[in-house]
């Protein structure tokens, strides 16, 4: 059962409506999650945020005047990429950015299956025989030496823009070490005076793109446009927090998206049915990232690439359907993959680990990291799924919010091939017959306490939901967008009734309950996935209470403490609120 905690705040709410120009529940919400001042909250929810230079970032000059060097000299230029959305975007911002201003370009995507993450020796040596004289690495690079050091000694400059972590020599004084690399711009790097730390690759190259095209002096205004849409859609897929430049870009990209003159998203929104839709994060995360993704994951990255790239609607036309052929794919193989991977944890006792290791040859290495984030979601610990049947095995983790798994991959660093990633998500690849033993070492390295590995619900504001009306829907808008770093509001209330619960869906999986708040007024709420917990919790207090509820005769009141978000809904044009239930437990 997850932890409930209540967000609180010694800020006179009041005061802090009325000088800040918002109504009192939005006061509170931005006060529990440290916007104390009015003028903070004037910074948080306005139009006039300002980026700061993108030369701030280390390194950011060197990367500049080695591009328009190679593009003043003709040289040829491959952008190295990544598989994932963020990779893909990446590229697509600096093929599109390079080509405009006549650079002799092309782009690299690794395999997934064949060559894994990053750069690798193969792929530069490759790129060396077709003459490329400079490989700008997006989304990966940070934390590849010897590939850097093979492309400098045949010659060939090399840019790093990445956001993962740097590594840092634990042996000695903690200092950063870096490839050596013609310029390293990452704002992950201890001397980077960029004030902001959590771009994802394809914001830092969209930040890159504006210095460059300042550089040749040439109107980054319409380019700005064709590629915010691709930055913002990068930033919502790749988890990173969205706040201050990364709340500035999606803020600013989500309406040009379905404004947008690239004729493949533009395929992509209608092959999905997004096209006349109001986009937000949610379609983003949920809808749109997942079709890009799946290129890279089930068959070549080229194809997600070429949708962005190309000017034949036809071509975009048939990218966007297989697209989504491919997600629909993938959304087997990940069923597939984590009722394997549940199986063998429960067969192998492994969820009594704080850090839960399975090598599971069956699944596909380019589903793990979906299936080490459900494995996630169900036991609230750090999950590491290791795939396939090679002697050189791939992994993916997933963490939670209080273990670092960049830093727990670095302490066993010995038995692996190589690793690299965030705080919350990582990649590693290692030899079959050190599995075992790394899983004892990072566990035992380990000092997560019971209490870590809880879930834990943050309730924004105490609120009967007969208060959650269509007004404070609308009102919630202010605080969007929503994602890592700023969910959605969470409210809660206690001692409810239940009058009536009605089952709606194709597999009546959907539930509609109509709740009684103390005061007597009556609330409708939706739950899509807790039907089964609904019906065993009630039928601990009573077997008939749940199929009395059904018909709406119960006698029996037991009542509720509930948690649930407040939403606009839009239907036949019209709005309403909606709000939905996201926990609930019997009253005290």
């Amino acid at each position: 059962m997850a932890k409930w905690m209540l967000r609180r705040t010694t800020a006179d709410i009041v005061n802090l409506s009325r000088q800040a120009g918002i109504p009192p529940v939005l006061a509170r919400i931005l006060a529990v999650r440290g916007y104390k001042t009015p003028e903070m909250i004037k910074d948080f929810i306005s139009d006039e945020y300002s980026l700061a230079d993108p030369l701030l970032f280390t390194d950011m000059d060197k990367a500049i005047q080695t591009t328009y060097q190679a593009i003043a000299g003709q040289k040829k230029i491959a952008i190295f990429g990544d598989y994932d959305a963020d990779g893909i975007m990446s590229t697509v911002i600096l093929q599109r950015t390079l080509s405009s201003l006549g650079a002799n370009v092309s782009y690299y995507i690794p395999n997934r299956e064949e060559e894994g993450y990053g750069l690798n020796i193969s792929a530069i040596d490759k790129l060396h025989e077709q003459g490329i004289e400079l490989i700008i690495a997006c989304d990966n690079g940070i934390s590849a030496f010897a590939e850097i050091e093979h492309a400098n000694d045949l010659g060939i400059d090399t840019i790093i823009l990445d956001h993962h972590a740097v590594f840092v020599d634990e042996e000695g004084q903690g200092r950063q070490i870096l490839p050596p690399a013609t310029a390293v711009v990452d704002a992950k790097r201890t001397d980077c005076q960029y004030p902001f730390k959590q771009y994802c690759a394809a914001g830092l190259c969209y930040r890159f793109s504006e210095a460059l095209y300042a550089y040749c002096q040439q109107d980054w205004s319409v380019l700005r446009e064709s590629l915010l849409p691709l930055a913002t859609i990068a930033t919502v897929c790749d988890l990173v927090d969205l706040d201050a430049d990364n709340r500035y870009l999606v803020k600013k990209g989500l309406p040009l998206i379905t404004k947008s003159n690239n004729i493949g998203l533009n395929a992509l929104l209608s092959v999905t049915n997004l096209k006349d839709k109001k986009i937000d994060t949610y379609h983003i995360g949920f809808i749109l990232g997942p079709c890009i993704n799946a290129s890279g994951r089930l068959d070549i990255a080229d194809i997600a690439v070429e949708l962005f790239l190309t000017d034949d609607a036809a071509i975009a036309q048939k990218h966007a359907q297989l697209l989504l052929e491919l997600n629909e794919k993938r959304k087997r193989l990940t069923e597939e993959g984590t009722k394997l991977a549940l199986r063998d944890i429960n067969e192998q006792n492994l969820d009594q680990n704080k850090i839960i290791v399975l090598h599971c040859p069956q699944i596909l290495e380019s589903v793990a990291g979906i299936v080490a984030g459900k494995v996630k979601e169900r036991y609230h610990k750090p999950v590491i799924i290791i795939a396939g049947d090679k002697e050189v095995l791939h992994g993916s983790c997933r963490s939670i919010e209080n273990y670092n798994i960049f830093e727990g991959l670095q302490s066993c660093q010995e038995y692996l091939v190589t690793f690299g990633g965030h705080p919350m998500a990582a990649g590693l690849s290692i030899e079959r017959i050190k599995v075992t033993d790394f899983a004892n070492r990072i566990n035992s390295l380990c000092e997560l306490s019971n209490d870590d590995m809880e879930a834990i619900y943050r309730i924004d504001c105490q609120l009967s939901p007969v208060e959650a009306n269509l007004t404070l829907a609308r009102q919630l808008n202010l605080l969007a967008p929503y994602g890592k770093g700023n969910t959605k509001p969470l409210f809660a209330d206690k001692g409810l009734s239940i009058e009536k619960i009605t089952l709606v869906g194709r597999d009546e999986k959907v539930m509609r309950l109509l709740l009684r708040d103390q005061k007597g007024w009556l609330a409708e709420l939706i739950n899509f996935s807790d039907k089964e917990k609904m019906q065993n919790l009630l039928n601990s207090v009573n077997e008939e209470y749940w199929s009395s509820l059904l018909v709406g005769k119960s006698k029996e009141i037991v009542k509720l403490d509930i948690i649930y978000a407040v939403s606009v809904n839009s239907f036949n044009g019209k709005d309403s609120a909606q709000l939905q239930l996201i926990d609930f437990r019997l009253s005290k």
